[in-house]
Parts: structure tokens; C-alpha cells; sequence
């Protein structure tokens, strides 16, 4: 973790400290999500259109395969059920 003390000017900005651009790639014209966690105020970066399409693709690529398996216990899980019923 490394951190920086920085002065709010007078139009509510402040200039995130050239160490840490350095260190998360951050260049003018980037954009960064600003929110608050746990009342801290966090400030990290945006990401890519790319990035975000990545993640989403990650995402549903997982799901389906979770949803695959579910299926495939659930069929498992009927066919013991109606077996387990018949007896009684």
C-alpha cells in the first residue's frame, strides 16, 4: 500500500500524487471512479471498454458452465428422488 497526503484546491479538486500514477499507469485523460466504501473516500481507476466486455465475457462463460452442472446434478438428484419415491 502506498499513500500520499494532497490538498483539496478551491474547486474541489485534488492531483492523485505522480508516484501513484506511475505505479497504476494512470495518464491525463484517464478516468477513474470515485466513491465511497466503509466512509473512505476511494478513487481507482476505470476500466476499459475492453476491459469491461472481458470481465463480462468471463462472467457469463462461468455461469453457464455453473448452470450447466446445476442441470446436470438436478437430473441426477430427480431421477433418485422419483426412484426414492416409487419405493414408498
Amino acid at each position: 500500500m502506498y499513500e500520499n497526503i494532497t490538498v483539496i484546491g478551491e474547486r474541489g479538486q485534488i492531483t492523485i500524487p505522480k508516484v501513484i500514477r506511475d505505479l497504476e499507469g494512470l495518464k491525463p485523460g484517464n478516468k477513474v471512479v470515485v466513491k465511497i466504501e466503509d466512509s473512505k473516500i476511494v478513487v481507482e481507476k476505470s476500466l476499459s471498454k475492453k476491459e469491461k466486455e472481458r470481465l463480462i465475457k468471463e462472467y457469463f462463460t462461468k455461469y453457464r458452465k455453473l448452470e450447466e452442472q446445476v442441470t446436470e446434478d438436478w437430473k441426477y438428484v430427480s431421477k433418485e428422488a422419483d426412484a426414492m419415491l416409487d419405493d414408498y
